[in-house]
């Protein structure tokens, strides 16, 4: 089931790129960035809790704001999900230009996230025995179909994914990553913690594309200036000769 599912994400990924963007799809923007969260048993609730506030100042900072609006588009595109076996919705696709957008994004976040940890905390009590497992195969497809079907055109699509372990479901990530890389996308890395082990997996199976990195959270109070750090990184380095403004 699982390559069935890969290969379907991938035939539809080539077929959307074959017919090219849709013709109402005519914003353009300096990178379209998708972020995917871990929340499979191995990360706490309280990590989740760190991990949305960190993410939360990162995208309030004037740094990110001003780095955003120094582009030639002036503007991102924004998505967040979660993921374990299954895939969560936080944030659909939404445009990030001002100061105003950040803080309807942070607010719609907070807003998700808080509600998947209240499911999360049930879920979790009724499975205590069992738990759930850590799909990045899944992850990384379910991203790369989210950046190939985004509302708006942008020469740059970036994946970030947040976690903590590598894919123990019987299937490694590199196929997958394989498969992102080919439709041109850039996949970064976070790792909560400090495992050396996880830091190297993340570096030889998960990350690559132009200008890939992988980042580690020693600790929370570091968190936000990480995700500052890659928010910045994501869309830098897709910047080219500045135009003027559309």
């Amino acid at each position: 089931m699982n390559r069935l599912r890969k290969l379907g994400v991938v035939a539809f990924a080539y077929v959307m790129l074959a017919l090219g963007p849709a013709s109402s799809f005519d914003i353009e923007t300096d990178a379209n960035v998708v972020t995917a969260l871990d929340f499979s048993h191995s990360v706490s609730l309280d990590e989740h809790w760190i991990v949305q506030e960190g993410l939360a100042r990162a995208l309030l900072s004037p740094e990110i704001l001003q780095t955003i609006q120094a582009g030639p588009h002036g503007r991102i595109g924004f998505a967040m999900f979660g993921w374990h076996t299954s895939i969560l919705p936080l944030l659909p696709w939404t445009l990030i230009a001002s100061a105003a957008d950040a803080d309807l994004v942070v607010k719609r976040i907070r807003a998700a996230v808080l509600e998947q940890i209240a499911v999360e905390a049930n879920l979790r009590r009724e499975e205590r025995r069992f738990g759930r497992p850590t799909d990045l195969s899944h992850a990384l497809s379910a991203g790369s179909s989210m950046l190939v079907t985004a509302p708006f055109h942008s020469t740059r699509s970036v994946m970030n994914i947040v976690g903590n372990g590598p894919d123990n479901v019987n299937e490694d990530s590199a196929a997958a990553r394989d498969i992102a890389l080919a439709l041109g996308h850039t996949i970064n890395g976070v790792v909560l913690g400090q495992d050396p082990d996880v830091i190297a997996y993340f570096r030889d199976r998960v990350v690559g594309g132009p200008g890939a990195f992988v980042e580690h959270v020693s600790s929370a109070d570091v968190i936000a200036d990480v995700l500052r750090r890659k928010f910045i990184n994501d869309i830098v380095v897709g910047f080219a000769v500045r135009p003027d403004r559309d």
